[in-house]
């Protein structure tokens, strides 16, 4: 066969392969995206089941790793618990300081007064718990971060969460005392005249006023929190959507357990930045000698839930970090996924621009 007639072989079978590949163009479906609804769905639907430690007795223990964007949705979490329960807590309090029914309507007059400094404080509380849960959690299970065998030591999830509980409450104090401080007025003078004030009446010390009283609060609810949590969600075998349900009941056990302190803690905020309030042992006998004081069981029983708030406080507390947790656990897990699939398509994008380059 002569040069031309080869040349006229090799055009003849490349345009006999141009137009297969243009038949095989014109065949491929159409890929088609998802709706917005589809989308949308989706997202909820990851949402609902994503979560931050996960400690089921079939799987190995697991915790989701703690960065900047952790401290971000755990803010976004408690900015929303500020909004939608600033008007419970301010009610709350004051029924506890002022002795009064909790549907008093002085209760919920000005209900918002102090909703930037609650949100200040929710915020950061939020932020600040929740990752160092995650955080801890690592700390003291060491095998988990590693990708080792499966460990549900009780001990370790109690010290966790009461080295949460520990840091958060000593971080988040002077913040606090200035906010249950405007909670007393009925008009809102602002985050740094109350503190100014503040300043000038006690000094540097009221700020730290109930730091004790908080420790023991937030130690005893952190732990029994974390704990209770994940003891439930191992021995039911919960899956991730359904965790919220045993968040619900741990944060309701853990409310009971810190009552007693969550009191002192709220009477000594309470008291006037000029007296001298009253220690954390001073308030718990006192609630004993009330308690000695009522006839019956029944009677002492009715006095101690009123006085501690259990029914309302715990139905606040138990739903209120419910909902935390269930805003950060979701908004956690779409951040990072959504990370992973930018690191995804970048990932594909380097791979194919190589091999075009080859």
């Amino acid at each position: 066969m002569t040069s031309a007639g080869q040349d006229s072989q090799v055009h003849g079978s490349n345009s006999t392969n141009d137009k297969t590949s243009k038949q095989d163009d014109d065949n491929e479906t159409p890929v088609r995206r998802p709706s917005t609804t589809t989308r949308r769905l989706r997202l909820m639907r990851q949402f609902t089941q994503s979560t931050t430690i996960h400690n089921v007795d079939t799987e190995p223990i697991e915790a989701a790793s703690v960065d900047a964007k952790s401290i971000a949705c755990g803010l976004a979490s408690g900015v929303m618990q500020a909004g939608l329960y600033s008007p419970y807590d301010r009610a709350l309090y004051l029924s506890m300081t002022n002795r009064t029914p909790f549907l008093s309507m002085d209760n919920f007059k000005s209900p918002f007064v102090g909703l930037s400094q609650s949100i200040g404080g929710r915020a950061l509380s939020g932020g600040l718990y929740f990752p160092l849960e995650q955080f801890f959690f690592q700390q003291f299970h060491p095998a988990t971060a590693a990708a080792g065998p499966r460990d549900n030591s009780k001990i370790r999830n109690f010290l966790a969460g009461t080295a949460a509980g520990a840091l958060n409450a000593m971080i988040l104090n002077p913040l606090s005392a200035i906010k249950y401080k405007t909670w007393s007025r009925m008009y809102n003078r602002g985050m740094f005249e109350e503190a100014f004030s503040m300043l000038q009446k006690g000094g540097r010390g009221v700020f730290y006023r109930g730091l004790t009283s908080t420790l023991l609060r937030d130690i005893h609810f952190g732990g029994c929190y974390t704990f209770i949590r994940l003891q439930l969600q191992w021995s039911w075998s919960l899956q991730n959507e359904h965790q919220w349900f045993a968040n619900l009941i741990a944060a309701a056990l853990a409310t009971i357990v810190s009552g007693p302190f969550n009191l002192a803690r709220n009477v000594q905020y309470a008291t006037k930045s000029s007296e001298i309030a009253p220690t954390t042992l001073q308030v718990l006998q006192e609630l004993i000698r009330e308690t000695k004081a009522m006839q019956g069981t029944r009677q002492r029983t009715s006095f101690l839930v009123e006085r501690l708030r259990l029914g309302w406080g715990t139905a606040r507390v138990a739903t209120g970090i419910a909902f935390g947790h269930w805003v950060y656990d979701g908004l956690h897990g779409l951040v990072h996924e959504q990370e992973e699939s930018w690191l995804s398509n970048d990932n594909s994008r380097s791979g194919g621009n190589q091999r075009v380059r080859h």
